[in-house]
């Protein structure tokens, strides 16, 4: 049998479809993420298939009979007449011999996978695809005595805080997208100096408007924002930039609470108290949460001046 059809060979193709999955999720490139994590599963679903026995991946059709003695290693075979099962076969297989359960998360996964190669899958559909993934993976690797660590490298805690039921959907996904930004920004500087890496991460960041900022009304139809530097992202170590929305006004004071947090170094972002709550628990350095500002009616807006602030 040729040896892209041993087990080692379907686990490396499974590994690298997952990295490349998860790189198009953090992107965000849903479609082909939904294509190469279909991949993957189907990819790993062979390699334990292979690992029992070598003529579970013969597919049946016309030359059914010379695709087992292929697989079995007693007749060798073009290439262009190899045929093995595709994903589906494969997990319904896995199926009836015990390893997999059935779960109708991962037959939408498939679905989509298979919809990915000629139309665009839903996109918010696919974006909620990583839980089935990783624990469909899990599952594999273990039926295959291989540890999570070895496959998903780099992605190990994501994936396994993608799973982890015991934390809310919106803390997970602030978890997943921290390490998606961080591997980004990390990926633009292989192979570069140290200093290059340095340079960007000392160099302040443009005040342009921010695309995560959600600006209230407070008064007499006038939108007013505050924005100022937030620490360090979480994701790339970069001077972030947090945004506030007016909660409480006064005729001398009005107090802002933090609404948005985003880097333009590595694209990371959160808008929203919920992604607001995740992203402090999740960053153990504090960020600050509210901001008073005191005014009059007799003062211009340069002579608007902060107050006190308190860090969460």
């Amino acid at each position: 049998m040729n040896d892209s059809l041993s087990s080692e060979s379907f686990f490396q193709g499974a590994k690298k479809a997952a990295h490349r999955a998860m790189d198009d999720h953090g992107r965000p490139e849903y479609d082909e993420f939904a294509l190469h994590a279909g991949v993957a599963v189907e990819k790993l679903a062979k390699a334990v298939l292979v690992s029992k026995n070598p003529v579970y991946i013969a597919e049946i059709r016309n030359n059914s009979a010379d695709m087992v003695l292929h697989v079995g290693g007693h007749l060798q075979l073009d290439e262009e007449r190899v045929r093995t099962v595709g994903a589906s076969e494969a997990i319904k297989r896995l199926q009836k011999i015990g390893v997999l359960q059935k779960d109708s998360q991962l037959d939408l996964l498939i679905e989509m996978r298979n919809g990915a190669a000629h139309t665009s899958p839903d996109s918010i559909l696919a974006k909620g695809m990583i839980s089935p993934l990783a624990r469909t993976i899990e599952t594999l690797l273990n039926d295959l005595g291989k540890p999570l660590d070895e496959f998903w490298e780099r992605w190990t805690n994501a994936v396994k805080n993608a799973v982890n039921e015991q934390e809310d959907q919106v803390f997970r996904d602030v978890q997943l997208r921290i390490t998606q930004a961080r591997h980004a920004f990390e990926d633009r500087f292989v192979g570069l100096p140290a200093e290059v890496k340095e340079g960007a991460l000392k160099a302040p960041q443009p005040r342009k408007e921010e695309w995560f900022a959600k600006p209230m009304e407070i008064r007499d139809g006038d939108m007013l924002v505050l924005k100022t530097s937030g620490g360090d992202c979480p994701a790339c170590g970069g001077q972030g930039l947090l945004t506030f929305e007016p909660v409480r006004h006064t005729a001398t004071e009005t107090t802002f609470t933090a609404n948005g947090f985003g880097c333009y170094l590595c694209n990371f972002e959160v808008s929203g108290p919920d992604e607001m709550a995740a992203l402090r628990k999740a960053n153990t350095p504090g960020l600050m949460t509210t901001v008073a500002v005191s005014h009059g009616p007799t003062l211009t807006p340069e002579e608007i001046k902060m107050g006190e602030t308190q860090a969460g």
